[in-house]
């Protein structure tokens, strides 16, 4: 048992040492994009790729800077120390409609399918911290748009409830267990993190055939 501890331990070092190396590549990605945005007589088509290219960039920044993060958070805590405290304000007030439309736009280039999202004009809130909650929309996304396919709808429907946020995933695909597993996340990791931040998610078929995916938010 003490080896395996041992090996389990230097797996997760290895884990966050790369993670800090990855920042300076990612760091000269966004350098050279926003070099690149600078040139004079850049064409729009190329000036809206390289924003997105800023954006993906930024998304990784975000998700390395929270991994390595969460794991001094970690350390501290079995320190004694507890000077963490500032980041929930910070994560009350992320905003589900524009996370989600984020995560579209940048989707897009990749999902072939026809995707309609029906939301309030109005930010949507919830407790979950930005980065985790971009991860978890992305992987509910990307399986349904695996799932309904070229030819298929995925909707997406936001909606403000009594101290909830709820996202509504539903794809025209063949429904569950009948499309290859993905690389992401997968859907039981996304409720782990859901029902960790005091929500919950609920698995079913959608009116179409397809998969529907409900996730319930808290707001405070």
């Amino acid at each position: 048992m003490s080896v395996e501890a041992l090996e389990a331990s230097d797996v997760g070092q290895q884990l966050r040492e790369t993670c800090h190396d990855m920042r300076q590549p990612v760091a000269n990605v966004l350098a050279l994009a926003a070099a690149a945005l600078t040139e004079p007589g850049l064409p729009a088509a190329a000036r809206g790729w390289l924003e997105q290219i800023v954006g993906q960039a930024e998304w990784l920044a975000d998700m390395i800077h929270a991994f390595l993060h969460d794991g001094e958070r970690g350390e501290a805590n079995e320190a004694g120390e507890t000077d963490f405290a500032e980041t929930d304000e910070v994560v009350a007030r992320t905003d589900v409609v524009c996370i989600v439309n984020e995560v579209i736009a940048a989707g897009r280039l990749t999902w072939p399918c026809d995707l309609k999202v029906n939301s309030p004009t109005a930010p949507v809130r919830c407790t979950m911290g930005p980065v985790l909650l971009r991860r978890v929309v992305s992987n509910v996304l990307s399986n349904a748009a695996r799932a309904a396919g070229p030819s298929g709808v995925v909707t997406v429907q936001i909606r403000q409830r009594v101290a909830l946020a709820t996202l509504v995933v539903e794809d025209s695909g063949p429904g569950f267990g009948k499309i290859p597993s993905g690389a992401g996340l997968g859907l039981s990791a996304v409720a782990r993190h859901i029902v960790s931040h005091g929500g919950r998610m609920e698995c079913g078929r959608s009116a179409g055939g397809g998969a529907r995916v409900s996730l319930w938010l808290p707001q405070a």
